[in-house]
Protein backbone atom coordinates (compact mmCIF):
# COMPACT_ATOMS: atom_id res chain seq x y z
CA UNK A 1 0.00 0.00 0.00
CA UNK A 2 2.82 2.41 0.90
CA UNK A 3 4.58 1.55 -2.37
CA UNK A 4 1.41 2.31 -4.38
CA UNK A 5 0.92 5.60 -2.51
CA UNK A 6 4.58 6.52 -3.12
CA UNK A 7 4.27 5.77 -6.86
CA UNK A 8 1.08 7.84 -7.11
CA UNK A 9 2.64 10.75 -5.23
CA UNK A 10 5.75 10.55 -7.39
CA UNK A 11 3.76 10.68 -10.65
CA UNK A 12 1.58 13.50 -9.34
CA UNK A 13 4.66 15.54 -8.40
CA UNK A 14 6.23 14.78 -11.81
CA UNK A 15 3.06 15.91 -13.64
CA UNK A 16 2.89 19.13 -11.59
CA UNK A 17 6.54 19.87 -12.35
CA UNK A 18 5.89 19.44 -16.09
CA UNK A 19 2.81 21.63 -15.89
CA UNK A 20 4.62 24.39 -14.00
CA UNK A 21 7.57 24.20 -16.39
CA UNK A 22 5.33 24.69 -19.43
CA UNK A 23 3.56 27.59 -17.72
CA UNK A 24 6.88 29.27 -16.95
CA UNK A 25 8.02 28.86 -20.58
CA UNK A 26 4.75 30.34 -21.86
CA UNK A 27 4.88 33.24 -19.41
CA UNK A 28 8.48 34.06 -20.32
CA UNK A 29 7.59 33.93 -24.04
CA UNK A 30 4.80 36.44 -23.45
CA UNK A 31 7.18 38.70 -21.52
CA UNK A 32 9.66 38.66 -24.42
CA UNK A 33 7.36 40.91 -26.47
CA UNK A 34 9.06 44.26 -26.73
CA UNK A 35 8.10 47.60 -28.23
CA UNK A 36 10.52 49.95 -30.01
CA UNK A 37 9.87 53.67 -30.42
CA UNK A 38 10.34 54.27 -34.16
CA UNK A 39 9.88 58.00 -34.00
CA UNK A 40 8.10 61.08 -32.67
CA UNK A 41 6.67 63.93 -34.74
CA UNK A 42 5.12 67.27 -33.81
CA UNK A 43 2.04 67.92 -35.95
CA UNK A 44 1.47 71.34 -37.58
CA UNK A 45 -1.86 73.18 -37.54
CA UNK A 46 -2.14 73.13 -41.33
CA UNK A 47 -2.18 69.96 -43.42
CA UNK A 48 1.14 68.30 -42.64
CA UNK A 49 3.02 65.39 -44.19
CA UNK A 50 5.56 63.74 -41.91
CA UNK A 51 7.71 60.67 -42.40
CA UNK A 52 8.88 58.46 -39.54
CA UNK A 53 11.92 56.54 -40.72
CA UNK A 54 12.83 53.21 -39.14
CA UNK A 55 16.56 53.20 -38.50
CA UNK A 56 17.05 49.45 -38.11
CA UNK A 57 16.40 46.34 -40.18
CA UNK A 58 14.48 44.78 -37.27
CA UNK A 59 11.32 42.81 -38.12
CA UNK A 60 8.02 43.82 -36.55
CA UNK A 61 4.50 42.38 -36.55
CA UNK A 62 2.41 45.36 -35.40
CA UNK A 63 2.38 49.09 -34.72
CA UNK A 64 0.70 51.52 -32.33
CA UNK A 65 0.26 55.25 -32.87
CA UNK A 66 0.08 57.30 -29.67
CA UNK A 67 -1.08 60.93 -29.45
CA UNK A 68 0.10 63.38 -26.81
CA UNK A 69 -0.76 67.02 -26.17
CA UNK A 70 -3.97 67.40 -28.14
CA UNK A 71 -5.97 66.12 -31.07
CA UNK A 72 -4.81 64.98 -34.51
CA UNK A 73 -6.98 64.91 -37.62
CA UNK A 74 -5.71 61.87 -39.53
CA UNK A 75 -6.15 62.01 -43.31
CA UNK A 76 -3.95 59.11 -44.42
CA UNK A 77 -1.26 56.77 -43.07
CA UNK A 78 0.93 54.53 -45.25
CA UNK A 79 3.51 52.02 -44.05
CA UNK A 80 6.41 51.41 -46.45
CA UNK A 81 8.24 48.10 -46.12
CA UNK A 82 11.86 47.37 -47.04
CA UNK A 83 10.79 45.08 -49.92
CA UNK A 84 8.92 47.97 -51.62
CA UNK A 85 5.39 46.95 -50.58
CA UNK A 86 3.06 49.38 -48.81
CA UNK A 87 0.11 49.10 -46.45
CA UNK A 88 -2.47 51.86 -45.99
CA UNK A 89 -3.72 52.04 -42.41
CA UNK A 90 -7.19 53.05 -41.28
CA UNK A 91 -7.03 55.10 -38.07
CA UNK A 92 -9.77 57.15 -36.39
CA UNK A 93 -10.30 60.44 -38.25
CA UNK A 94 -9.74 62.29 -34.98
CA UNK A 95 -7.18 60.84 -32.59
CA UNK A 96 -6.59 61.90 -29.00
CA UNK A 97 -4.98 60.29 -25.98
CA UNK A 98 -8.39 58.74 -25.21
CA UNK A 99 -8.70 56.77 -28.49
CA UNK A 100 -5.09 56.21 -29.57
CA UNK A 101 -3.03 53.06 -29.26
CA UNK A 102 -5.10 50.80 -31.49
CA UNK A 103 -3.03 47.76 -32.50
CA UNK A 104 -2.21 47.80 -36.23
CA UNK A 105 -1.34 44.34 -37.54
CA UNK A 106 1.21 44.34 -40.33
CA UNK A 107 0.22 42.30 -43.38
CA UNK A 108 2.66 39.45 -43.78
CA UNK A 109 3.40 39.40 -40.03
CA UNK A 110 7.18 39.80 -39.51
CA UNK A 111 8.06 42.81 -41.67
CA UNK A 112 10.99 45.20 -41.97
CA UNK A 113 9.61 48.74 -41.90
CA UNK A 114 11.38 51.38 -43.98
CA UNK A 115 9.15 54.33 -43.07
CA UNK A 116 5.63 55.43 -42.12
CA UNK A 117 4.10 58.43 -43.90
CA UNK A 118 1.41 60.52 -42.18
CA UNK A 119 -0.91 63.13 -43.67
CA UNK A 120 -2.58 64.95 -40.78
CA UNK A 121 -3.09 68.23 -38.91
CA UNK A 122 -3.61 69.49 -35.35
CA UNK A 123 -6.72 71.28 -34.17
CA UNK A 124 -6.36 72.38 -30.54
CA UNK A 125 -8.14 75.16 -28.71
CA UNK A 126 -5.10 75.75 -26.47
CA UNK A 127 -2.83 76.33 -29.50
CA UNK A 128 -0.47 73.49 -28.54
CA UNK A 129 0.67 71.21 -31.32
CA UNK A 130 -0.06 67.51 -30.90
CA UNK A 131 2.82 65.04 -30.71
CA UNK A 132 2.56 61.63 -32.40
CA UNK A 133 4.63 58.62 -31.35
CA UNK A 134 4.99 55.47 -33.46
CA UNK A 135 5.72 52.24 -31.60
CA UNK A 136 6.54 48.89 -33.25
CA UNK A 137 6.21 45.45 -31.65
CA UNK A 138 8.77 42.72 -32.28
Amino acid sequence: MKTQLFKTSYWFAFAMALLMGSYTTEASAQNSITWDLLGTKTVDFLLDRDVVTASSKQTYNSLKVKVNNGMVNVHKVTIHFANGETQDVKLPAEMTKENDGKLIDLKGNQRVIEKITFWYDTKNSNKDKAVVEVWARK
